[in-house]
């Protein structure tokens, strides 16, 4: 199993880049006892026949290797802890990534250090996206196509931004009380 879920969301983001996506959405949902992780992303999509092999760890669209994890362990996770998971079509065209894993199991690997996985990946690429972290109490929203069209001229690169997409992100999480460690 992989050390934490950050890692998880790490990979699904790399794919949806690798795929030519725009706009990459990150849901992470909490429904009692079911903690959903679900990325969607308006990339060039997958073939139902590479939709089907996507969880195989010996199968990738990588060229010149000839496995492919990051899927794999994601499915390896969720189903040793008794929760789904599954890949399809995305509204938009690209492809959705969904794990449901017991949120009580002893075993979930804890959420890892999501500010400092996420945030980097948003301010260095040209791509946008959009995050939802919800549970029955409170719902928080981060998209950065709104965040850019404030800020007009002032690159999304700044350092003041960086910090405070960085500051968001936790402070949602502490809200949330999703302790990013177990």
């Amino acid at each position: 199993m992989v050390e934490d879920l950050a890692f998880h969301l790490a990979d699904l983001v790399e794919n949806a880049l690798r795929a030519g996506a725009k706009l990459v959405e990150i849901e992470l949902v909490r429904e009692g006892n079911d903690f959903f992780v679900r990325v969607t992303d308006d990339g060039v999509g997958m073939t139902e026949e590479v939709r089907r092999r996507a969880g195989d760890p010996f199968f990738t669209t990588k060229p010149g290797r000839r496995i492919g994890l990051g899927l794999s362990l994601l499915r390896q996770t969720a189903e040793e802890l008794g929760g789904a998971f599954r890949v399809e079509p995305s509204p938009c065209g690209g492809t959705r990534v969904e794990a449901r894993i017991p949120w009580n199991h002893p075993d979930r690997p804890p959420l890892g250090d999501l500010a400092s996985t996420l945030v980097p990946l948003m301010v260095t690429s040209s791509v946008d996206f959009r995050l939802l972290f919800r549970d029955h109490r409170k719902a928080w929203t981060l998209d950065t196509q709104e965040i850019k069209r404030i800020l007009g001229d002032v690159p999304f690169t700044h350092p003041q931004i960086f910090s405070f997409l960085e500051k968001s992100v936790r402070q949602a999480l502490a809200e949330l009380n999703w302790k990013e460690g177990r």
